[in-house]
C-alpha cells in the first residue's frame, strides 16, 4: 500500500461521511417540517433540499442546509418556505403570507 493508495482511500472515506451525514440531516428536516405543520395545522406535502455548506455556529462546526417545505393551509393551494438546519437542529422556519381556510 502507497501513499496514494491511502489517499484514496481517505478521500473515499471522507464521500461516505458527508453522504451519511447528509443522510441524516435529510431525515432530521423531514421530522421537524412534519412537527412544525402539525403545529401550525398546515398540511405537509414535501421537503427538497436546496443549499448547504460548511459554517460554524458559534463554536461547533457542521452543516448548514436550507430546505424547501412545501406545504398547503387549505388542501388546495400550494406554498413553499424554507426550513433551516445547522447538522441536526433547527435553526429557523420562513414561511410566505399564506391564506387560512374560512378567510
Amino acid at each position: 500500500m502507497n501513499l496514494l493508495d491511502v489517499i484514496i482511500f481517505l478521500v473515499l472515506l471522507l464521500a461516505v461521511w458527508v453522504f451519511w451525514q447528509h443522510r441524516q440531516q435529510s431525515e432530521s428536516a423531514q421530522k421537524h417540517a412534519l412537527y412544525y405543520c402539525k403545529q401550525q395545522d398546515l398540511q405537509f406535502l414535501d421537503i427538497r433540499r436546496d443549499k448547504t455548506r460548511w459554517s460554524f455556529k458559534g463554536n461547533q462546526p457542521g452543516w448548514r442546509s436550507t430546505f424547501k417545505l412545501g406545504f398547503s393551509s387549505d388542501g388546495e393551494t400550494r406554498y413553499e418556505g424554507d426550513l433551516t438546519l445547522h447538522n441536526q437542529k433547527l435553526v429557523g422556519v420562513e414561511l410566505p403570507p399564506f391564506r387560512m381556510p374560512g378567510q
